[in-house]
């Protein structure tokens, strides 16, 4: 099971498939690369890299969300320092 802490909650199921359907074509394309049926292991790849955007996608809504939450809680000790102050 891969590591899905780098995805929002809320993705993470959608990640999780979308991890399947990276490791399915990533394994069809090597075979079919093997086989000389290039033409088919290029659809694959291609699956491959939407999987990937996709996924990458995902990781960045949680670096953005997390950023966004770490300012948030900035703001709020500098907050509780000034009232604290005043």
């Amino acid at each position: 099971m891969a590591n899905l802490s780098m995805f929002l909650l809320k993705d993470q199921e959608k990640a999780d498939k979308q991890l399947a359907v990276y490791d399915y074509n990533f394994m069809h394309a090597a075979r079919y690369v093997a086989q000389g049926e290039f033409e088919k292991a290029a659809v694959h790849h291609r699956n491959v890299a939407n999987a990937l955007e996709e996924l990458q996608r995902m990781k960045n809504s949680k670096d953005t969300t997390d950023e966004a939450r770490s300012l948030l809680n900035q703001i709020d000790k500098q907050e509780s320092i000034r009232r604290n102050w005043f």
